[in-house]
């Protein structure tokens, strides 16, 4: 058993305040990692954590050890990462990122194309994008809320807004005079959407027209980009992020049909990421980028 396996499992259960989630992102059992620190405890000559009923803490032994060798085995995994991956000439690991592939294209490919950072990204929704993430398989996600576990830390990185919208030539040129006749003229329209689910829709029209959803559903696409294209071609109305039709509503290829910004709560993104990785320099220039 070698001392930087063992160094590196140290690491992961000491971000991870946890044995059996440190175990996890080394994919290691659970029973090979205690034995891991078991062998390098021996070899420091002290305890490394002591158990607690939430997961385990530090001594001041293992918070010295961390010290000194956290920025060194970075470094290793970074090279080793870099070797595996072969982006950028493997000099540098690149930052592995998840996100929606919408969220990716609109937001965050503009803030990253006047930089060096070397990205690889991973699509998926919330819960597919946690899983990647405990597993150590992601470095940082985009996510609507922070993970539980004390390892984690979230910040937040902006809201997602909500727009009412349909084709210039569908949508009426006189303002609707109340929600009672729009949600009329809603009922007799088509609608496309995200999926069949249709969460906030379907929020919208019970708390706000005062009546279930009753559209016609022309289209079901699970990716957003696609739904706010076919808004344009005149398939049907949409409640969209803004984030993936602003440039639409901006160049009037789509319009709103009424202002929904007061009635449709705004959702919260996090950069989610783990605690003990927040001084790495990849990833607090990725944070540094979304708090500009």
């Amino acid at each position: 058993m070698s001392r930087p396996e063992q160094l590196r499992t140290f690491l992961a259960v000491y971000r991870a305040r946890s044995v059996t989630d440190g175990a996890r992102d080394r994919g290691l059992s659970q029973p090979a990692a205690s034995q891991q620190l078991a062998a390098l405890e021996r070899a420091v000559g002290s305890p490394l954590f002591v158990r607690t009923p939430r997961g385990v803490e530090p001594t001041g032994r293992a918070v010295a050890l961390y010290a000194e060798s956290a920025s060194a085995l970075d470094q290793l995994e970074a090279v080793l990462t870099g070797l595996d991956v072969g982006l950028a000439g493997g000099s540098t690991a690149p930052l592995r990122l998840g996100s929606t592939a919408e969220f990716f294209s609109s937001v965050v490919l503009p803030k990253i194309a006047d930089t060096d950072l070397a990205v690889v990204a991973g699509f998926g929704d919330d819960g597919q994008l946690l899983g990647q993430l405990e597993r150590g398989e992601l470095d940082i996600a985009v996510l609507s809320s922070v993970p539980t576990r004390r390892a984690f830390q979230g910040i937040a990185t902006g809201l997602r807004e909500f727009a009412l919208v349909g084709s210039p030539g569908l949508v009426p040129a006189t303002p609707f005079g109340s929600l009672s006749e729009l949600g009329d003229w809603l009922a007799d329209q088509s609608w496309v959407a995200y999926s069949l689910e249709l969460p906030v829709t379907r929020r919208f029209w019970q708390s706000h027209l005062g009546r279930p959803f009753s559209a016609r559903l022309r289209l079901v696409a699970p990716d957003l980009r696609a739904v706010t294209g076919a808004v344009e071609r005149g398939m049907g109305c949409s409640i969209l992020p803004r984030f993936v039709c602003a440039r639409a509503l901006e160049e009037r290829r789509i319009v709103e049909v009424h202002p929904v910004s007061d009635l449709i709560p705004s959702e919260p993104w996090f950069l989610c990421f783990r605690a003990g990785d927040s001084a790495r320099p990849a990833l607090a220039e990725f944070v540094r980028l979304f708090g500009s």
